[in-house]
């Protein structure tokens, strides 16, 4: 077993502070963060703490950067990956919100009349996948009536469902 470089972190609060912290978090990726903070201060090797902690190493050695960099606070309002929410959409609120409308009322019925109507209202453009996102989060759906088979008559099932076949 390799023992490794030995940690050299300068420690801003006491085990029973980390310690304090982690059982009071309730958030699962914030209490991992601190379990990892906590087991690497009682002496634990930064290998043993991630295994603990249900970590992978490199991102126990990332948290151990974010750290030193500065403290629990940095460790916790740290977040890999994703834009955190700042980046904005390429419609406004009001040109959601007709976009809404527009939907509601049965214009746009499919994810390509969206991205063409947002077109020729607002010159913005976007790809399908885009305009996919903007009807998941605008809880929009495509209302395209289901496939029937060529063959299906309406009189038929007409009849059927007012009980039984037709006969001749």
């Amino acid at each position: 077993m390799t023992k490794g470089r030995p940690i050299k972190i300068e420690w801003q609060e006491t085990e029973e502070d980390l310690y304090k912290l982690f059982a009071a978090e309730r958030d699962v990726k914030k209490r991992q963060k601190l379990q990892l903070l906590w087991l690497v201060k009682t002496g634990n090797s930064l290998r043993e703490s991630c295994r603990v902690a249900a970590i992978n190493e490199r991102t126990g050695q990332r948290y151990l950067k974010w750290y030193r960099e500065g403290g629990v606070s940095n460790v916790l309002n740290r977040q890999y990956g994703g834009d955190q929410g700042k980046q904005t959409g390429f419609l406004t609120k009001e040109q959601q919100e007709m976009l809404k409308a527009e939907a509601n009322a049965g214009k746009i019925k499919t994810i390509w009349e969206g991205i063409e109507w947002v077109r020729d209202k607002y010159k913005v453009e976007y790809s399908y996948g885009g305009m996919r996102g903007v009807f998941k989060r605008m809880r929009l759906k495509k209302k395209v009536p289901r496939k029937q088979h060529i063959k299906s008559d309406a009189q038929a099932q007409d009849a059927w469902k007012k009980g039984g076949l037709l006969t001749d």
